[in-house]
């Protein structure tokens, strides 16, 4: 494990993205980082886990708390960080009630059930082939009561095809279809 910490002179934005937090059961993790940003200049990298922010220790943080006190730095952003599998390094890690410290530091290292939910999450919002949604499409149609609605099958498309081209076929379809010509014809005077 190897702990840094970095400070972002501002004003924001900062150049990089958080998921998890106290809510998820998750450990504040960096998701996604601005190519060229000031995270990423200061050598932030994606998957490292924010110890503190300020001097708030992170650990007991929820997300919408963390992005609070990010906002609310506005001349400069500090933050302690963990790469959580740093070849080498001499810290002393000793366990100390619900975690580890690594020098006095509050540190969350993760089981292999966390290991997995970070990775299914972070999946689970990607964008999807073929008829499946992510999860943000799943949740904004929980929220707009539109969930019960389904995506048609294969089957129903089929099957409303076969209707339509059987429609259009039909002596009913053709009468229609001459009648609007002729009206269409006489209205742009084409036709008298």
């Amino acid at each position: 494990m190897s702990i840094y910490c970095i400070t972002l002179n501002g004003p924001a934005p900062w150049g990089f993205r958080l998921q998890g937090g106290k809510d998820f059961s998750m450990p504040l993790t960096v998701s996604r980082l601005t190519p060229g940003g000031k995270a990423a200049q200061a050598g932030v990298g994606v998957g490292d886990w924010v110890v503190s922010i300020g001097e708030t220790n992170a650990e007991d943080m929820t997300h919408v708390e963390a992005q609070n006190k990010i906002r609310a730095a506005e001349e400069s952003l500090t933050l302690t960080l963990s790469k959580a599998f740093h070849a080498g390094g001499d810290q002393k890690v000793r366990v100390s009630g619900h975690g580890l410290r690594v020098d006095g530091i509050p540190m969350f290292i993760p089981n292999d059930r966390s290991k997995k939910r970070l990775i299914e999450d972070t999946q689970d919002w990607q964008p999807r082939t073929g008829t499946t949604q992510s999860r943000s499409f799943r949740m904004l149609a929980q929220l707009t009561g539109t969930d019960y609605m389904q995506d048609p099958d294969d089957e129903t498309m089929k099957r409303a095809r076969e209707k339509f081209l059987t429609e259009i076929q039909s002596p009913r379809y053709a009468r229609l279809r001459d009648w609007h010509h002729e009206r269409s014809a006489r209205a742009l005077n084409i036709k008298s």
